[in-house]
């Protein structure tokens, strides 16, 4: 066995069975840590070693998370790629979140349109009639709503919807009506004397549209697929506020439009030789599918009431356009983004030319950022779904200010270098220490004799302080 001694401890090697043992030493200052937790001590050179032999790193001794261990642990480099990593993977996750979130509203928005207010899917009976919608497209610009609608009637179960004219050698012809009203059947009823009308069993007509020349917009009912398209106009829904105004008010908007359907019996109708007669209540109206950036819902009314007093036999319905959720988040995110990059270039400007903070000077491109700023603002501007012309309101909080800022302090930073001679021009950086951008001046001993040239220091202060106040009010002016 051999030993070897060393000034803080003893270091004993014995064989046996091929092994080597470390005798346990004293501890002291020089005590290292190994990695995995196991002690290790150092060599006569100063180095660490493990059970092994071989020289390791030494472990991070400092209390986790610290200042002190973090600034250790990024000369390493591990444990804050693993922060940043995870903290990277997680706004990930949030994101696709809120993006599945978004998505699943949508899915719940287009199954309340399918099924209908509730009122009225709470008074469903078989055999009752329902307009469906399948929404095509909406124009903003033209203020248009185009739908393509087909006639529907409630199965035995009393809430299953099925085509109408789906049975085989089985059809029952509707003519449908767009903008009519229904009232009382007035008109001479002398053809149900004929005794023909009679073995027939067709009863007199009650109802009729009031424009007996009226054409019907579409034939329903004989096929299953049978449909008609109509383009429903939408307005303001309210008056008066410009966050509602459309396109104006911006992701905000709110639109509203309106369309009243009316249906006769085709088939009792030529059958007595009377136009537009024999008149029934259509029961209520559901939408299907969605139009991209928008959210389009309706409530149907049907004013059919026997009973009381009467006020006709029409379906109102009447529509409302917003934009989704995801739209109205886009919007403000871009709002945010704009003005926080626009105060971020606000300070790094006023800090460089106003405090005079000479490390921000020559670290950092102030004319490109400011430069830059004036077209990446509006962009983000340009990518926004469905965002309209500009001029809404949206561009004069979020778009117009921050292009108006960067613009003044890209051309006020302009002024300041054209009225600035940095080739005699000293400095202070933030932390008070002298820095002089001229070479030649510091060889000169400026920055060795620093009192004998502080009156000519405090003159290029001066001159300096003018030429900022100078450049500002030729800007102003």
């Amino acid at each position: 066995m051999q030993v070897q001694e060393t000034p803080s401890t003893t270091r004993a090697l014995v064989s046996h069975q091929n092994s080597v043992i470390h005798e346990a030493p004293t501890r002291d200052d020089n005590l290292l840590y190994h990695p995995s937790g196991m002690d290790s001590y150092p060599d006569e050179k100063g180095l660490p070693y493990s059970y092994d032999g071989r020289p390791h790193l030494k472990r991070n001794p400092y209390r986790p998370f610290t200042k002190v261990w973090w600034n250790r642990a990024v000369e390493k480099g591990m444990w804050p790629r693993i922060i940043y990593g995870l903290i990277g993977f997680c706004l990930i996750g949030v994101w696709v979140g809120c993006m599945l979130m978004f998505a699943q509203n949508e899915v719940k928005a287009q199954r309340h349109n399918l099924q209908g207010d509730p009122q009225t899917r709470a008074n469903r009976t078989a055999n009752q009639f329902v307009m469906k919608g399948t929404l095509k497209i909406f124009d903003p610009v033209q203020r248009t709503l185009t739908v393509s609608w087909g006639l529907n009637y409630v199965d035995l179960d009393n809430s299953t919807l099925q085509p109408l004219g789906d049975q085989e050698n089985a059809s029952f012809p509707v003519n449908i009506y767009r903008d009519v009203r229904v009232i009382w059947e007035r008109r001479p009823l002398d053809i149900f004397a004929n005794q023909t009308i009679q073995s027939l069993g067709i009863y007199p007509p009650m109802l009729r549209i009031d424009n007996v020349t009226a054409p019907p917009v579409a034939v329903l009912g004989v096929h299953s697929w049978d449909g008609f398209d109509t383009d429903i106009d939408f307005t303001q829904a309210k008056e008066g506020d410009p966050w509602m105004q459309p396109l104006f008010g911006y992701p905000f908007d709110l639109w509203t439009g309106s369309i009243i359907l009316a249906a006769t019996d085709r088939g009792y109708a030529e059958a007595v030789n009377l136009t537009n007669t024999y008149a029934f209540p259509i029961d209520g109206a559901v939408l299907a599918d969605s139009t991209l950036n928008w959210r389009i819902t309706l409530k149907s009314n049907n004013t059919c009431n026997y009973g009381g007093e009467f006020e006709g036999c029409e379906l109102h319905i009447d529509f409302s356009g917003r934009r989704p959720i995801l739209v109205k988040f886009a919007a403000i995110l871009a709002v945010v983004v704009n003005w926080t990059s626009t105060i971020g270039i606000f300070l790094l400007t006023c800090e460089a030319v106003i405090m005079r903070r000479v490390h921000i000077l020559t670290e950092t491109d102030i004319l490109g950022v400011c430069f830059t700023a004036l077209f990446a603002l509006p962009s983000v501007r340009a990518i926004l779904p469905g965002a309209p012309d500009f001029g809404a309101v949206l561009d004069l909080i979020g778009v117009i200010p921050n292009v108006s800022a960067g613009s003044f302090l890209y051309d006020f930073r302009l002024i300041t270098l054209f009225r600035t001679d940095h080739h005699h021009l000293d400095l202070h950086d933030h932390d008070g220490n002298l820095q002089a951008e001229n070479p030649e001046a510091k060889k000169g001993g400026i920055m060795d004799n620093y009192s004998e040239d502080h009156n000519a220091l405090t003159l290029e202060k001066l001159n300096f302080r003018r030429s900022l106040f100078v450049g500002a009010r030729t800007f102003v002016v």
